[in-house]
């Protein structure tokens, strides 16, 4: 009965201190894993032959100028695209591009993606909308569901 015992008392400590390692391990991720925050989206507008607008035509070349604040050190991707408002239907990407950031608490950049309308706004496509990842936190921004400030194409 003791050789029982002991077997019983051994499996008992063995699960302890399993549960003592995963403990720690859960620990030490949380700590490591500190949530950052987002930068904030300051300002994003519509560039077209040098001049801010909300309008453009087929064929003339535009640029997204978007704006970010970073609330703490900010490393990481941003994505930034250009997608078409399609009604009724799933919005699609239209220009995409990734650009590395370094940004410490407090400061502003600007990015800019530029690209070239290929269709009009009417019939079921509404315009043209910006929409950011921030791949270092997981976490978007899509830009205002009113015209403007998403861009018509005529």
């Amino acid at each position: 009965m003791s050789g029982r015992t002991r077997k019983g008392q051994a499996l008992v400590l063995i699960i302890l201190v399993l549960l003592g390692i995963i403990v720690i391990f859960v620990l030490l991720s949380a700590r490591s894993a500190r949530v950052r925050s987002s930068p904030m989206v300051q300002e994003v507008f519509w560039q077209i032959d040098s001049q801010r607008g909300t309008t453009a035509s087929v064929g003339d070349e535009v640029k997204a100028h978007i704006v970010i604040k970073a609330t703490e050190k900010y490393v990481g991707s941003i994505v930034m695209k250009v997608r078409k408002d399609i009604s009724f239907w799933p919005d699609s990407d239209y220009s995409i591009k990734t650009v590395p950031v370094n940004v410490r608490g407090g400061q502003e950049t600007e990015l800019e993606l530029s690209f070239v309308p290929d269709e009009a706004s009417g019939g079921s496509l509404r315009g043209y909308f910006v929409e950011i990842d921030f791949q270092a936190t997981g976490t978007s921004w899509v830009m205002e569901n009113t015209y403007p400030p998403r861009l018509k194409v005529t």
